[in-house]
């Protein structure tokens, strides 16, 4: 009804970015010191490409932060040392597989490109070919893996999650398929759909509808909220 009266006004694009904003609504909901639980797969650094490092060092946050590259784990161990509430997990999240091998751009190549070049790691052995990564500059990295449910149950006690953030170029629908609904159900669910086929995209979504879910695009990525708890301005 807001967004109605406001597109009468000329005012319904402003409206609408702000209230489908991820960050405004996390900072609505979830104000600075109070409690705020999260998962977050595909970690990298913890800081780069996204604002919840500082939304969630400015709360009283318990979480994991998942990230399965060696060099990029390392630096996000680093800028959560000060947060012990928050658990690091150097894994993949995968559903059967233990070991698994992810292609990331080569730390000697690294600077012929664009900062975003080290979000690329996949599964995918063709990912890297949707930028414009050269092959020649891709190597490929083991990493242990484990299960969603597995990684969030051995590292946190509390069942209620306000947030899971996933980022796993291309990984993102396998990954919310792992999620046991019954035992854990985020308020929030924020995922990748940039790199989903059409398919993906419709099926991820019927999945999160079927569990209460109202699902939001914004820009490369989609939220999913739970509006009986969740509050948009």
């Amino acid at each position: 009804m807001s967004i109605k009266i406001a597109n009468k006004l000329g005012r319904g694009h402003y409206l609408k970015k702000k209230i489908f904003s991820s960050r405004h609504i996390l900072e609505c909901n979830y104000p600075e010191k109070s409690a705020f639980n999260f998962v977050q797969v595909g970690a990298n650094d913890g800081v780069s490409f996204d604002f919840l490092y500082g939304f969630v060092t400015k709360r009283n946050s318990q979480g994991v932060v998942i990230e399965p590259i060696k060099k990029y784990f390392s630096e996000l161990v680093k800028n959560y040392q000060n947060y012990p509430k928050i658990i690091k997990v150097n894994k993949a999240v995968h559903p059967t597989q233990k070991k698994v091998l992810i292609n990331r751009i080569s730390t000697k190549a690294i600077d012929k490109y664009p900062s975003w070049a080290k979000g690329i790691a996949s599964i995918d052995t063709n990912h890297h070919k949707k930028v414009n990564v050269d092959s020649n500059d891709m190597v490929k990295e083991e990493a242990n893996a484990d299960t969603l449910m597995n990684i969030i149950t051995q590292n946190m006690s509390n069942s209620q999650l306000d947030y899971i953030q996933i980022d796993t170029e291309g990984f993102d629908y396998e990954v919310i398929k792992m999620i046991d609904f019954k035992k854990i159900k985020p308020d929030i669910l924020k995922y990748e759909n940039v790199h989903l086929d059409t398919k993906q995209r419709i099926d991820v979504e019927v999945l999160l509808k079927k569990q209460g879910y109202s699902v939001f695009k914004e820009n490369g990525d989609s939220i999913a909220i739970n509006l009986n708890k969740i509050k948009l301005f």
